[in-house]
């Protein structure tokens, strides 16, 4: 067995509980691995209720800022929602804005041009706007480390409302009211993205979570796009929010499932995590995030047709733009052995498109398996954008450098920076010794939930396994193993790097289709000796009525 696959121990008591569920006794282990022991847990994470949400006053500030928002509708105040240029800010900005204006609110709001105003709360787009005499401004999915503008904002007489799930970061801003699970000693739930903060912040105003459901397809897509944990009140949320979507009344979604060719009986993670949220996200990388603010607000059907259009066309613009970057940076690393003398991968170019640096950092992280910062250089000022492996932090080592840096912020496994161009070579020899002090593994483990033998994966199965959905960061979906598989045909290469082949037992009796997602390359030059055994993720596929099982390879030795 290759040294990162780490296949999980048998869990006492699986037989009895997959007995008593009428499920398969894998899916059971799984269940019971997850601290699911009782009845009734089980039960709850099978089938969540709305009901079981937590309330949007477990957070500490939420009275306050109910009760100032009210005061500002009640004395006839403009209000600001200033949101994020991302999926989660937009959206967040989309279920604000309207429950605002079912209030009768004087309200407008204000998603930032990324290369422009960058990110957070930028002082002079405060300045200009405040001259339209707003009194309450309210950030979404930014402010909480905005102290400084913050404090500008109080000088000029203006309240604020931080809605955020950052953390703050060298000291939390003067706001009148901070909904946040980073601040205060209720926290509420911490997994929430800015989108389901907005959410709760809507049921608080106006009295029950019925008259914020609407919202459900919104906060649907904020959350997945954003990667946040399927977990807590983001799994009842995911839950019952992907068939909403799929329905939505919304026509500004309709018109973007329709450009991005999502057939609407069923929507899926995954169809808003690579359709629907990268071309939001186009909107605040490559152009103006306005226009999609304005597709997921409107109810005018022609302009919503247009502004998907525009959105989907921005994303075009955008993979070729990416497809550039990370050649080049892949050269690179390639080039200078930094993937053999470098822990942490720090890549600058005055050549490189700002909007998409995460994702040309995240790709260098799936290739090299190992924490990569990406910048892009103008005028002698970079600015960038990190991604991580799993159980290392990137923020806590970038914070060793922080001297270095002009601006930092993010999580553990992300992080954005501006920095000067002559600081880069002192950050890099800084920030990879800080690292080589640390367990940085190269080789992320892949934790195997059981070994399964293929004629084990019939129908009942996949419908036993997508019993725990929606999958996602916090609820993966579980890894299985099955040995000594032989090669049914020859495999081919599906679009750029795709990996397609047939696959069946020792006995011939089971066979399954495999594909392997930028696995091709990688496939020609470590193919084997014929007799494989593989680690996948089993799907169930449907195409014109017929059902079959296709095994999403992760790896094989």
């Amino acid at each position: 067995m290759k040294k990162n696959w780490v296949l999980n121990p048998k869990v006492y008591g699986a037989q009895t509980v997959a007995a008593d569920l009428k499920i398969h006794p894998a899916i059971a282990a799984i269940l019971l691995r997850r601290g699911l022991q009782s009845p009734a847990e089980i039960f709850n994470f099978l089938h969540p209720s709305l009901d079981a949400l937590e309330s949007p006053f477990a957070f500490q500030d939420m009275q306050k800022a109910v009760d100032r928002i009210r005061l500002a509708v009640e004395r006839g105040e403009k209000i600001l929602v200033y949101g994020d240029y991302d999926v989660d800010g937009i959206t967040g900005s989309s279920i604000l804005y309207p429950v605002l204006k079912s209030l009768g609110a004087d309200v407008r709001a204000h998603i930032p041009h990324r290369m422009n105003e960058g990110y957070g709360l930028n002082r002079e787009s405060l300045q200009r706007l405040l001259a339209e005499d707003f009194k309450l401004v309210i950030t979404v999915d930014n402010g909480i480390t905005g102290a400084d503008p913050i404090d500008y904002l109080n000088e000029n007489g203006v309240d604020a409302i931080i809605v955020d799930h950052h953390k703050p970061k060298d000291r939390v801003p003067r706001a009148h009211a901070i909904v946040c699970a980073a601040v205060g000693d209720k926290k509420g739930d911490a997994n929430l993205a800015a989108c389901g903060l907005a959410l709760k912040l809507g049921w608080a105003l106006l009295g029950s979570f019925e008259r914020v459901r609407e919202y459900l397809d919104l906060v649907t897509l904020g959350t997945i796009a954003d990667q946040a944990p399927v977990t807590g009140d983001n799994r009842i949320l995911l839950k019952h929010g992907l068939p909403y979507l799929a329905q939505s009344p919304r026509v500004g979604l309709r018109a973007l499932m329709e450009v991005s060719r999502i057939a609407r009986k069923a929507v899926s993670y995954r169809d808003v995590a690579f359709s629907l949220g990268p071309r939001i996200n186009a909107s605040g990388r490559m152009g103006s995030p306005e226009r999609a603010f304005r597709l997921l607000t409107t109810a005018d059907a022609a302009e919503a047709r247009e502004l998907a259009q525009s959105l989907d066309d921005g994303n075009r613009d955008r993979q070729r733009v990416e497809a550039a970057v990370f050649e080049e940076a892949a050269e690179r690393v390639e080039r200078d052995f930094l993937s053999v003398e470098e822990k942490i991968l720090v890549l600058e170019s005055p050549d490189w498109h700002e909007g998409v640096l995460g994702i040309i950092a995240a790709r260098l992280v799936e290739r090299y398996q190992k924490p990569a910062i990406v910048i892009a250089l103008k005028e002698g000022l970079g600015k960038g954008s990190g991604r991580s492996v799993p159980a290392f932090s990137l923020f806590d080592t970038v914070l060793q450098c922080e001297t270095l840096l002009d601006s930092f912020g993010g999580h553990a496994q992300a992080c954005g920076l501006s920095i000067k161009k002559e600081n880069i070579g002192l950050f890099r020899q800084k920030l990879n010794d800080a690292a080589r002090l640390t367990d940085l593994v190269g080789m992320v483990p892949l934790h195997i939930e059981s070994e399964l033998p293929l004629n084990e994966l019939d129908l009942q199965f996949l419908k036993d396994l997508e019993m725990l959905a929606p999958f996602g960061p916090g609820n993966r979906k579980p890894l299985f193993l099955s040995r000594s598989l032989r090669l049914k045909g020859e495999a081919k290469k599906r679009g750029k790097d795709t990996l397609q082949c047939w696959m069946t037992d020792e006995r011939g009796k089971t066979t399954c289709e495999v594909v392997g997602f930028r696995s091709y390359e990688r496939w020609t030059t470590a193919r084997g000796a014929g007799v494989y055994d593989i680690v996948y993720k089993p799907e169930l596929k449907e195409f014109q009525g017929l059902a079959s099982i296709q095994l999403e390879l992760q790896d094989w030795t």
